[in-house]
């Protein structure tokens, strides 16, 4: 699996232009579409945005599909260089729920600033939904990480404060009267380093980001932000890794019985977005251009290889959706105060 996530991308330079041949689709308009990605080389998000480009420049040659990192702020940085672009644009952007959580936040709680409105963005559909997963170093367990939250506290490696992984995490911490503190990285893969390197207690991180590490036995799965049993994983022997629940019959036992962990489970990942005042042509061809690339098996059977998950939804369902997740993530936030 590592030279197919390698071929990805190319860790010697921020842009990467894709395209393809062979193609029946005719219909759609020409030119180049910039697809920004508000997170470092290498991460999960930049794997997707790489993917989703290569997928969609083979389908649509007519079209050339580039991926720019343009990293700070943990999504922030971004989103408010693309809410000031011409709502006429070209370009996409990667849209996280961490950004949508900590862009509420701070509107309505003014727990940081905030310098631009979401409404100027405008989700077209899913491309990435995933499981979070807490990672240890090897021989920590949940209890463990329990007990030093309780005295004292934990570190774990994260973006901002209050972005989705915080807020999973720190939510059941302090349901469970512990405390959370999180050290800034920038995207998955420093996070992760953070924890192998010693830096902090815990990663939460996505399931592409751990699965070389449990593999290889220098980090542990020790709990998923699921209801549903998390399969996938393969230990040093070779063996499946049961990896516990917050919620449902798998719930990790040392969790409490009389607690719902599961409003502390957000929908994470995120959309491609266009700005919010697109033409509708361009917003019908960039959906259906994103169906194709969910009905390619080159795409799909990717992401049930790095085991994220095969969710779509698009347009009015695709922004419902997003408010739904947004007073999730309130709830969490709440807990969290």
């Amino acid at each position: 699996m590592i030279k197919k996530l390698l071929t990805l991308f190319v860790a010697t330079t921020m842009v990467i232009s894709i395209s393809g041949c062979g193609s029946d689709n005719t219909e759609s308009s020409s030119g180049t579409v910039r697809i920004i990605c508000p997170y470092g080389v290498g991460g999960t998000a930049d794997l997707i945005a790489r993917k989703y480009a290569l997928v969609a420049g083979e389908l649509f040659p007519e079209k050339n599909f580039i991926v720019e990192n343009m990293t700070g702020g943990d999504g922030f940085a971004a989103a408010t260089y693309y809410t000031e672009l011409d709502p006429d644009t070209t370009d996409l952007l990667i849209y996280g729920y961490g950004v949508i959580y900590r862009h509420d936040l701070g509107k309505e709680y003014g727990t940081e600033i905030v310098d631009f409105d979401r409404d100027e963005i405008q989700p077209i559909g899913i491309i990435d939904d995933r499981t979070w997963i807490l990672y240890s170093t090897p021989g920590t367990t949940v209890e463990d990480v329990l007990a030093k939250a309780k005295n004292g506290g934990i570190k774990m490696s994260g973006g901002n404060p209050l972005s989705d992984p915080h807020l999973a995490l720190g939510s059941l911490i302090a349901e469970e009267q512990g405390k959370t503190m999180v050290i800034p990285y920038d995207g998955g893969a420093s996070q992760k380093k953070a924890l192998t390197d010693g830096e902090v207690d815990v990663f939460v991180g996505t399931t592409q980001a751990g699965k070389e590490e449990v593999e290889a036995g220098t980090m542990e799965a020790i709990l998923s932000f699921s209801i549903e049993e998390f399969e996938g994983f393969v230990g040093p022997d070779g063996k499946a890794v049961e990896i516990p629940t917050v919620a449902g019959e798998n719930k990790h036992e040392a969790l409490r019985d009389d607690v719902d962990y599961s409003q502390y489970i957000l929908p994470s990942g995120g959309f491609i977005a266009t700005r919010a005042g697109a033409p509708a042509e361009w917003v019908a061809e960039m959906e259906e251009i994103t169906k194709a690339v969910w009905n390619s098996p080159e795409y799909y059977e990717w992401i049930e290889e790095i085991m994220l998950n095969k969710k779509e939804l698009y347009g009015a369902d695709a922004v419902a959706y997003v408010e739904e997740a947004s007073l999730i993530a309130k709830g969490a936030f709440e807990t969290l105060r």
